[in-house]
């Protein structure tokens, strides 16, 4: 098996702004693996919130690179690499290449759906209330906006969000920026402006303060939820988990902790980093079975890949084999 690693980056249309900062494009490492004449791709998202960078991900790779050239299995990646976007971009590689090999698709090898009716939401950055509110009415016809915030202007720009698009339903995403004195004090208001969820309202390590509190919307672990380890501690605490393959290492520790989380009774949400096609397609696959997607990635971009997916009024466009996860004739 031969082994190719590439570092890109793509420009987005415009600036993404979330609590944690903002950015105009995006860097991404991309994986290709060959045998006996067959070629598996997979693409992850290197995040400095953990602790990565697109050199230190490419450097990981090149270090295993003689391991999985000698014939790396999904299993063995486990011991070669931490969950991340190292062991990520190899997994995905991996059940691409397979379901090549095998003539059939990644969702057959799963037993899934395939992905061809998928909805997702599309993301809104942090903005003055007014340009937030001028996104949401391009995005009016969606039936869920993310909605980015930090601790400043929420009701304001909540508002401004809901006047434009009344008829949807927003999901809060506040990456770590609130605090439980400010959680408490504008939860009355939520349910006035369609929110149906807060995606990691507090930052990860401080999830306990949330034992006990009674929200009028569910509580989703991000920050918090990398893999299944991490299950146990969350119970009582959230609701929803936000499954990200850049965090669980790939599509099979992906697997793995959404098995975990609805054991337990939490239900699944599958998000992403800001990636192309290639980084969303496997999330594709166990999206189909997901109460809550976030898949909008490429809709950011200036420009996506070949085959690329398309999201039109919150539907996602059928996953097209040539891009990921099939035989091709």
């Amino acid at each position: 098996m031969t082994l190719e690693i590439s570092r890109e980056t793509w420009a987005l249309k415009e600036p993404f702004v979330i609590a944690h900062g903002s950015r105009t494009e995006t860097h991404v490492i991309k994986v290709k693996l060959s045998c006996n004449g067959k070629l598996g791709r997979g693409e992850s998202v290197p995040t400095a919130r953990y602790g990565e960078t697109i050199d230190s991900v490419y450097r990981q790779l090149k270090s295993v690179s003689g391991q999985i050239c000698a014939g790396a299995t999904r299993q063995s990646l486990i011991n070669l690499l931490p969950a991340g976007a190292a062991r990520n971009a190899v997994d995905c590689a991996l059940w691409d290449l397979e379901a090549k090999q095998k003539k059939t698709t990644v969702s057959n090898l799963l037993r899934l759906a395939y992905p061809d009716s998928v909805c997702s939401v599309q993301t809104i950055s942090i903005d003055s209330p007014e340009n937030m509110g001028l996104a949401a009415s391009k995005l009016r016809d969606f039936p869920m906006l993310k909605v980015k915030l930090n601790e400043e202007h929420v009701l304001s720009r909540l508002a401004a969000v809901h006047k434009h698009a009344s008829h949807s339903k927003i999901l809060i995403d506040a990456n770590e920026s609130w605090t439980i004195d400010l959680l408490n004090r504008i939860a009355p208001s939520l349910t006035n402006f369609g929110v149906v969820m807060i995606e990691q309202p507090l930052p990860a390590g401080r999830d306990e303060e949330l034992r006990g509190l009674e929200l009028p919307v569910p509580l989703c672990a991000d920050e918090s939820c990398h893999t299944a380890n991490d299950i146990e501690k969350l119970v009582g605490l959230y609701s929803v988990v936000n499954i990200k393959l850049d965090k669980t290492g790939g599509l099979t520790g992906a697997i793995t902790l959404a098995n975990s989380a609805r054991k337990t009774g939490l239900d699944i949400m599958v998000g992403c980093m800001v990636g192309t096609s290639l980084a969303m397609a496997p999330a594709m696959v166990l999206a189909t079975g997901a109460s809550y997607v976030d898949l909008d990635a490429p809709a950011l971009l200036g420009e996506d890949r070949k085959y690329g997916l398309t999201i039109k009024d919150g539907k996602i466009s059928r996953l097209d084999e040539r891009l990921w996860g099939g035989h091709i004739p």
